[in-house]
């Protein structure tokens, strides 16, 4: 199976033109006083918004799709992405979302 030939220079000018015409710009007061408070808050808003999950057992034949599915290029998530993404479309899709 052959690939085709990239061509990194013309990829590197239209990343450099992206590049150039993405400029950041910032918003309101530069100096802003930290507060513990709302800073606290905020990270235990971050905390709880996601719990560790250990799955049973898995079948091989899933991995073994899944590493297909990589190979063919059809999918750029790891194992675990994928997993979530396909939990997230089936709760979109029962409407819990």
């Amino acid at each position: 199976m052959s690939k085709a030939k990239v061509d990194f220079s013309k990829q590197a000018d239209i990343l450099s033109s992206l590049v150039k015409s993405a400029s950041l710009q910032t918003t309101g007061s530069t100096s802003e006083v930290p507060n513990p408070v709302r800073d606290t808050v905020a990270l235990e808003r971050v905390k709880k918004a996601t719990r560790p999950k250990t799955l049973r057992a898995i079948p091989e034949t899933y991995f073994d799709a899944h590493e297909k599915l990589r190979s063919d290029n059809k999918t750029s998530l790891d194992f675990t992405a994928y997993i979530l993404e396909a939990l997230r479309e089936k709760l979109e899709s029962d409407n819990a979302l």
